[in-house]
């Protein structure tokens, strides 16, 4: 069993979520959507998204918990998560999951977004790699922190940029780029 180090988080909903990730039984180095239980972590799933990978043109929202739905303005399961972001953030975006579900690794990133009401925030997101042996696609699980206000805009949701990113080994190393 490979010993995953927790990176630096800023919110202890993140901590802990990763906690339980790393708990999960896998397969090589990733859990299959059947090891992972919303109710073992029944207070944290308010902030937890869960994407299936379709294709480079197709990430499927398949879970987006309430405080996601509320930022959101919208529940948008069953929406393409490319449609949600920034047109020029969105080739950074799926550069990010290639790595992350290729090698795989784990990732923290910080995110500017637009809330649905106007206001701009800074988030920490953690996001990890999962399979669904059933569909045989990757699928990425995520929890997101609200961090801080940093502006307004207009009323339509909407990620900004990556800020910053940290990967995350989890036993086949993390690429070299941030």
């Amino acid at each position: 069993m490979t010993y995953i180090v927790r990176p630096d988080l800023q919110t202890e909903g993140a901590a802990r979520f990763f906690d339980y990730w790393s708990r999960l039984p896998k397969e090589g180095l990733v859990p299959d959507r059947s090891a992972f239980s919303p109710a073992k972590i029944a207070d944290l799933m308010r902030a937890v998204t869960i994407l299936e990978i379709w294709s480079r043109a197709l990430i499927e929202i398949r879970l987006a918990g309430t405080a996601v739905c509320d930022v959101m303005g919208f529940d948008p399961t069953g929406r393409n998560m490319l449609e949600l972001q920034l047109p020029s953030v969105r080739e950074r975006y799926l550069r990010l999951l290639e790595e992350q579900v290729g090698r795989p690794c784990g990732r923290r990133n910080l995110l500017k977004a637009r809330q649905a009401d106007g206001t701009i925030l800074r988030a920490e997101v953690v996001t990890l790699p999962m399979h669904h042996v059933v569909s045989g696609h990757d699928m990425i699980l995520s929890y997101f922190s609200a961090l801080e206000i940093v502006g307004f805009g207009e009323n339509v949701y909407q990620i900004l940029a990556y800020e910053q990113t940290q990967w995350i080994d989890i036993g086949a190393g993390t690429p070299d780029w941030s």
